[in-house]
C-alpha cells in the first residue's frame, strides 16, 4: 500500500552564470502551447492568428510583471534589503493569478485598437488557461513549491533533499509527509481542460466559456489552498481571496446569462460566438 511519495526536488538548474527555475520553464512552455491552441481556435470568433500572436506578445510582458508583482507583495520580507532580487524572475517566485490579470491588462489596448470583442477573445483563450496551469504545476512539483502542513494521505510528499523552492516548508515535509497542493491543483486542471473543450463543441453566449473556467477553477482552488502553507490575510490566503472573487464574479455572470437565455439571437454570428461545426462556414479554421 502506497503510504507516501518520496520526492527529490530540483529548485533550479545551474547554467554557470545564471540559475533557471524549472517552474519558469514550465510556465513558458505552457504559455506557448496555450497560445498555439488559442490561435487555432480564435478564427471561429473572427479573430485572426496574427491578432492572437500580437496580443500574446504584448500580454507576455504583463504576465511576467503581474505574476512577479503578486508574489513580491506576499513575500516582500524576503526581498528586503536586497530589493534588486525582485527583478530576478528567472530564479522563480511567481503567482498564476497575477500573470492572468497582468496579461489581460497589457493585451486589452490591442483589443480596443483593433475592435476585437473582449468576451470573444476571452472565450477563445479559455482552454489555454488550464493548459498553461498543467505545465506550471508540473514545474511546481519539480521545484518543490506550494507545500502545506503535515499529511497522512497516501499521496503525501516526503522530500529526500532539504532544498525545496517553498519558503520555510513544514518539518513534516522531510520527516513524515506533507500536503503538495500543486498536485491537487494539477488534478483539478486535468479535469477542467477536457470539460472546457467538451463545452466548446456547443454554441454559448459571449463570456460563457471563460466565466465557466474562472468559476470552476476559483471554487476548487479556494478549498485546495486551505491545505497550503502560506501567509493569511483576515483568515484566508491571498490566493483564496482571489479565488473567492473569481467564483463570485463568474457565477454571477453565468446566472445573468442563464436568465437571458430565452432572448439569445438566432444565429451564432449575431451572438458573437463560434459558428457551429460547418467546414464551409466563413471564418472557420480548416485545420
Amino acid at each position: 500500500m502506497l503510504s507516501v511519495i518520496h520526492w527529490h526536488a530540483y529548485p533550479s538548474i545551474d547554467l554557470g552564470p545564471i540559475n533557471l527555475s524549472p517552474h519558469g520553464i514550465g510556465i513558458a512552455v505552457g504559455y506557448a502551447i496555450g497560445g498555439t491552441l488559442m490561435a487555432r481556435r480564435a478564427q471561429r470568433w473572427g479573430i485572426s492568428r496574427d491578432d492572437v500572436w500580437n496580443m500574446l506578445m504584448r500580454a507576455v510582458v504583463g504576465v511576467i510583471i503581474g505574476a512577479r508583482l503578486f508574489y513580491v507583495v506576499g513575500h516582500f520580507g524576503d526581498y528586503w534589503p536586497n530589493v534588486i532580487d525582485i527583478v530576478k524572475v528567472w530564479q522563480g517566485g511567481v503567482v498564476f493569478y497575477g500573470g492572468v490579470f497582468g496579461g489581460i491588462l497589457f493585451a486589452y489596448p490591442y483589443m480596443r485598437k483593433h475592435n476585437l470583442a473582449f468576451w470573444s477573445v476571452m472565450d477563445a483563450a479559455a482552454p489555454g488557461f488550464p493548459v498553461g496551469l498543467i505545465f506550471g504545476r508540473i514545474g511546481d512539483l519539480i521545484v518543490g513549491d506550494h507545500l502545506g502542513g503535515a499529511s497522512t494521505l497516501p499521496f503525501a510528499f516526503l522530500f529526500t533533499s532539504p532544498n525545496v523552492a517553498h519558503p520555510n516548508p513544514a518539518p513534516a515535509c522531510f520527516i513524515s509527509g506533507c500536503h503538495q497542493t500543486a498536485l491537487y491543483d494539477l488534478w483539478n486542471v486535468i479535469v477542467l481542460l477536457p470539460l472546457v473543450l467538451l463545452l466548446d463543441r456547443k454554441r454559448w453566449p459571449p463570456g460563457f466559456l471563460i466565466m465557466f473556467t474562472a468559476t470552476w477553477y476559483g471554487s476548487v482552488r479556494f478549498f485546495v489552498d486551505f491545505a497550503r502553507d502560506a501567509k493569511s490575510y483576515l483568515g484566508l490566503r491571498g490566493t483564496q481571496w482571489v479565488s473567492l472573487f473569481l467564483f463570485i464574479m463568474g457565477s454571477t455572470y453565468l446566472l445573468r446569462l442563464a436568465r437571458r437565455r430565452e432572448g439569445l439571437p438566432a444565429t451564432a454570428a449575431e451572438a458573437g460566438t463560434p459558428i457551429a461545426d460547418d467546414p464551409d462556414a466563413p471564418g472557420t479554421d480548416p485545420d
